[in-house]
């Protein structure tokens, strides 16, 4: 099979260049041929009217001879003539193989023949003879002759500069045309062929830059614009896989954090089941039915309390697609908080306004990591006695749920927001955190096709927003 050649981009820039400046080389030679020839043809029309002024002077001496015989009238007459035959010798000389060469050629022998009858005419001693009046009557027919071929000459070789001039006008004018459409061609093919692709990349790249890992239309220009624009997308590819593997080490890491909350909230209701047990089997002899059965609902109401623990830490922990699915925020959050309260001091309150209705398409179990980073981060800001509210509403104008994490610790320094969603970026003693649990936040929320945004200020507490589209985009 035979293979299919592309030209890579550097060469088809090049071939473009060199087409173009090639075009004007061509331009250029084309006319400097025209003007050389307009410039050879203005030589040969003034050689043509010194030629039509050499016969004129020469039929001018030739009059002054019939009428007066002279014979400085005669010598004058031949000494034209002679300059006559020089001056077409150097009309030939330039242009011998001209369309006006047989015009040259003709003249040449009425020249010779007009010279020939007025040295005959000079010979004559007398001048009232019937062969002198026809010899006479020749040569005036000669010289007509003469000076209406110059004449046609100097018309022809005119008409031929005019005809050159015409051409080259329209040639200007063509080259002009043909100069400005490739003028603007050119940028045009560069920007469609080059800069819009590039223009593509960039924006996709600025896309990458605010956490939307979108890839983008490879365009078919089978040169290196096409391998870059495929790389991009095998890049936007792998930086979703190395996305998906952070927010699993984090989720991970938050595992870690939650256990011994878990082991506590575990521990609670496993005490109950115990004592339970204890006390229905010292009761047992006593036979007292109904007593047992409320110590067998305890066990029970206990070990669904511990089984719902160990099912909300299972579902976060469990690996998944993302996939926008319509839940209840309210579910959510109430499992978040569920899930973090152990790690909530005593004396912060949490408080959730969540309207139990609010449902739109999300993925639960990132929405939750994303609540979990959130709850713990402001537990862990506030010093001593405080509060966490999560408050949730709609916005019917632009049709997006927004959602408030607000708490009332010492706030976060102006100077320091705009970093706070860059990974491995913290604010922590060393070995207190990764860095990684905002800017985990921030790709969800952008993988949501939604927006995050802080608003602080120094001791007064800091609210994180949330807005999200209400519908599937």
């Amino acid at each position: 099979m035979m293979k299919v050649f592309h030209l890579n981009l550097r060469v088809k820039i090049m071939f473009i260049l060199g087409c173009y400046v090639l075009g004007i080389l061509s331009m250029g030679f084309v006319s400097y041929e025209d003007l050389r020839t307009t410039e050879e043809k203005i030589e040969i029309l003034e050689l043509a009217y010194s030629l039509h002024n050499i016969i004129l002077e020469a039929r001018r001496y030739e009059k002054n001879f019939l009428l007066y015989n002279e014979k400085e009238a005669f010598q004058e007459n031949k000494r034209y003539l002679a300059q006559a035959l020089v001056t077409e010798k150097a009309i030939l000389s330039r242009s011998g193989k001209l369309k006006f060469a047989p015009m040259l050629k003709e003249l040449d022998g009425l020249i010779n023949a007009y010279s020939s009858d007025i040295e005959q005419l000079y010979g004559q001693k007398t001048r009232d003879t019937v062969g002198y009046d026809h010899i006479v009557d020749r040569l005036r027919d000669l010289g007509k002759q003469m000076t209406e071929l110059t004449e046609k000459f100097v018309d022809f070789e005119r008409n031929q500069i005019h005809a050159i001039l015409t051409v080259l006008k329209r040639q200007l004018i063509l080259w002009a045309t043909v100069a400005v459409t490739l003028g603007v061609a050119l940028p045009l093919l560069m920007i469609f062929k080059i800069f819009k692709p590039l223009s593509i990349v960039k924006n996709a790249t600025e896309d990458i830059a605010l956490g939307r890992f979108k890839s983008i239309e490879v365009i078919n220009t089978k040169d290196e614009i096409q391998q870059v624009m495929e790389a991009f997308n095998t890049m936007v590819r792998e930086l979703e896989r190395r996305q998906d593997q952070l927010v699993q080490s984090k989720k991970l890491s938050s595992i870690g954090t939650l256990t011994a909350g878990v082991a506590h909230q575990l521990n609670n209701p496993l005490n109950n089941i115990s004592t339970s047990c204890q006390i229905a089997i010292d009761e047992l002899a006593a036979g007292d039915t109904e007593f047992l059965r409320r110590m067998l609902k305890n066990i029970d109401q206990e070990t669904l309390r511990a089984r719902d623990v160990v099912k909300g830490l299972l579902e976060f922990s469990r690996v998944q697609e993302f996939a926008l699915r319509p839940s209840h925020l309210s579910d959510v959050v109430k499992r978040s908080v569920r899930l973090v309260q152990s790690q909530i001091p005593a004396d912060v309150e949490m408080v959730v306004r969540v309207p139990e209705d609010l449902m739109f398409p999300m993925d639960s179990q990132r929405m939750q990591e994303v609540f979990l980073n959130l709850i713990i981060n402001a537990a862990q800001s506030i010093k001593g006695s405080g509060r966490i509210s999560i408050t949730a509403w709609t916005d019917e104008q632009t049709n997006e749920v927004l959602i408030e994490v607000r708490d009332t610790g010492p706030g976060i320094p102006e100077e320091i927001q705009g970093q706070l969603f860059d990974p491995f970026y913290t604010t922590k003693e060393e070995g207190q955190g990764t860095g990684l649990g905002l800017s985990v936040v921030y790709g969800i929320i952008q993988k949501h096709r939604g927006n995050i945004t802080v608003e602080s200020a120094p001791g007064k507490g800091a609210s994180f927003f949330i807005r999200l589209p209400l519908l599937e985009n």
